[in-house]
């Protein structure tokens, strides 16, 4: 056989003998955490390596499950995470029972779904699994005394699998809300108590509006008709009624589908007005 043919054999079965690479099988929840267990990891030594196909873009805290005797260092698609940003309020904000016992490895933004690499330098064999959590991109409102109290969009967080901020400057909006089960959460901080006007700035596409929806905060829950506003950028600002806060304080706001149409909306902010 001619040496060159021989070489290019030998490549080839070199090439196919090499066990394919296998991506994570990660388990992706209602709430849009996607967890890895330790199973899927590629390990050697102090460091780890997963590599899985991320759903959707966005902002996320990565945490570990388990223990490390020092902190890792991690990296995702080769970036570190973000700095000057602390362990989210938001993991907080949710309650011990959803945190797992681990440690904030950092706030990452995953700018497109696809390929995805989380890269831990420095973790113990204690580390049990990865978890990204949907993060808010922006920050918890605290309400100015006697203003209104705006919540855009950028300042939600995501509970689910398809939801997200959109940051083209022609949207700024939470949008890709196909599935009825995902929903926004805003928390924010009450300074004045009194009575507020809710509205809510949202758009549909022609056609597809009709969906109902319910807005839920301080005890009261105001439902509502999304209405078609010919297209899901063309905004429109709808009052859903009035909400009482008793007391100054922390609160949380959310907008749940109750039945979904052709379509359910964007949402670019919600404000909460002072009644006079």
């Amino acid at each position: 056989m001619h040496l060159s043919n021989r070489i290019l054999l030998s490549a080839g079965l070199v090439f196919f003998l090499r066990p394919p690479e296998v991506e994570a099988v990660p388990t992706f929840e209602k709430n849009g955490e996607v967890m890895i267990p330790r199973k899927d990891f590629k390990t050697s030594a102090d460091q780890i390596s997963v590599s899985f196909r991320a759903t959707r873009w966005g902002m996320y805290d990565l945490m570990f499950e388990g223990s490390s005797d020092r902190h890792p260092k991690a990296t995702l698609n080769g970036q570190g995470p973000i700095k000057g940003r602390l362990a989210s309020s938001d993991l907080q904000a949710r309650g011990s029972e959803t945190l797992p016992s681990g440690g904030y490895l950092g706030s990452f933004y995953l700018k497109k779904a696809g390929s995805c690499v989380i890269e831990l330098e420095g973790a113990s064999p204690g580390v049990r699994a990865l978890r990204l959590v949907p993060a808010c991109e922006g920050k918890a409102v605290v309400q100015q005394a006697g203003n209104p109290i705006e919540l855009d969009a950028r300042n939600c967080r995501i509970s689910g699998v398809m939801l997200r901020y959109e940051p083209n400057p022609k949207k700024l909006c939470i949008g890709f809300w196909g599935n009825p089960n995902d929903y926004p959460v805003w928390d924010y901080t009450v300074a004045s108590a009194g009575k507020y006007e809710v509205v809510v700035t949202q758009g549909c596409g022609r056609g597809a509006g009709g969906s109902r929806a319910v807005l839920e905060t301080a005890g009261t829950a105001l439902e509502f008709t999304v209405k078609d506003t010919g297209g899901y950028q063309n905004w429109d600002d709808v009052s859903l009624g009035e909400v009482t806060f008793e007391k100054a304080g922390p609160h949380k706001l959310t907008v749940k589908v109750l039945s979904k149409a052709r379509g359910i909306m964007d949402i670019r902010r919600i404000v909460l007005k002072p009644v006079k």
